[in-house]
């Protein structure tokens, strides 16, 4: 059986409530005849009278009223239907799945979750921590939207922006004899073994970790078996140092001590926001342009590197 339309359940329940064809006609802006017509042809084709007409007043039969009822839910679900898919269509409900790592985990990545959640509260957002030398794979084959990544060579089909450059602090054993200093020079570390995940795993930090050492004069010697959690263990019992984003200050476990770099720091670390070109959307370009708002405000990266808006190629 054919159902009424929505024109056809809009005038019904406005003549319904209103109590009134005139009254109807009225509020919807077309001729009293118009509405007439539509009412009597959503009885005939339902096969019920739906509403008594009187000459002072139009009221619902009881049949009429479970119409109301229900005409009134499919109108409400209908303009529900059109608000989200119009919020939609501006980034604004749906779900985002967005990659992180490490370096980004304990500060950069939940200041951008609150703005969001203050920003797009109907945005749903599912996050996870990765390596950063699977987001390109995780970016290309759709199961995250975005990522939050060290700077690293990107493949084709992969954008970035900057997000955040994050200076580097030394992570050593509190018994370490630096580790009461203020602050220390990287090259008085050139004889350490340095705790670094291998390439394979963090190849924006790892190379970033290697450039810093360079241009301090040294090349880093690193720990073979360093790789997950065991690399602060192995710092606390002295047996080896490491470069770690300042962010960290509050996350490191007990007996690792956090040491400023002094003057001529090495470059820091930059973290862009990733995303694969075929993929963008409107949330997609709603959280690059929120996240370039939020590095402006934190005073993340000098104003030379700010990004005007993010790159769509």
């Amino acid at each position: 059986m054919t159902s009424p339309d929505l024109r056809q359940l809009r005038y019904f329940v406005t003549v319904a409530e209103l109590g009134s064809f005139t009254a109807a006609a009225d509020e919807l802006h077309v001729a009293q005849q118009a509405v007439s017509q539509q009412v009597k042809a959503t009885e005939q084709l339902l096969g019920v009278q739906l509403l008594r007409r009187a000459p002072r007043a139009v009221t619902p039969t009881a049949a009429g009223e479970v119409f109301l009822r229900e005409a009134k839910r499919v109108l409400e679900a209908a303009e529900r239907a059109v608000d989200r898919a119009q919020a939609a269509a501006r980034g604004e409900v749906g779900t985002l799945r967005i990659a992180d790592t490490l370096t980004s985990a304990y500060e950069t990545f939940p200041e951008l979750q609150a703005a969001l959640r203050q920003a797009l509260p109907g945005l749903d957002v599912v996050s996870r921590e990765v390596f950063g030398a699977d987001i390109p794979a995780l970016l290309t084959n759709g199961a995250f939207h975005l990522a939050l990544a060290p700077r690293a060579p990107l493949p084709d089909g992969l954008a970035s922006q900057p997000l955040r450059e994050e200076p580097f602090v030394a992570a050593l054993g509190e018994n370490h004899p630096l580790a009461v200093e203020d602050g220390v020079d990287l090259s008085e570390l050139r004889d350490e073994p340095f705790e670094l995940w291998p390439r394979q795993m963090a190849p924006g930090f790892y190379d970033a970790v290697v450039a810093a050492c360079r241009g301090a004069g040294f090349e880093p010697r690193i720990d073979k078996t360093a790789t997950g959690s065991v690399v602060w263990g192995t710092i606390a019992q002295g047996r080896g140092v490491a470069l770690v984003v300042g962010s960290l200050e509050f996350q490191v476990p007990r007996g690792v001590a956090l040491v400023s770099l002094r003057s001529p720091e090495p470059a820091p670390l930059h973290v862009d926001v990733v995303w694969p070109n075929d993929l963008v959307g409107p949330a997609v370009e709603q959280f690059s342009d929120l996240a370039r708002n939020i590095a402006t405000q934190k005073g993340w990266i000098p104003d030379d590197e700010r990004p005007a808006r993010a790159s769509r190629a």
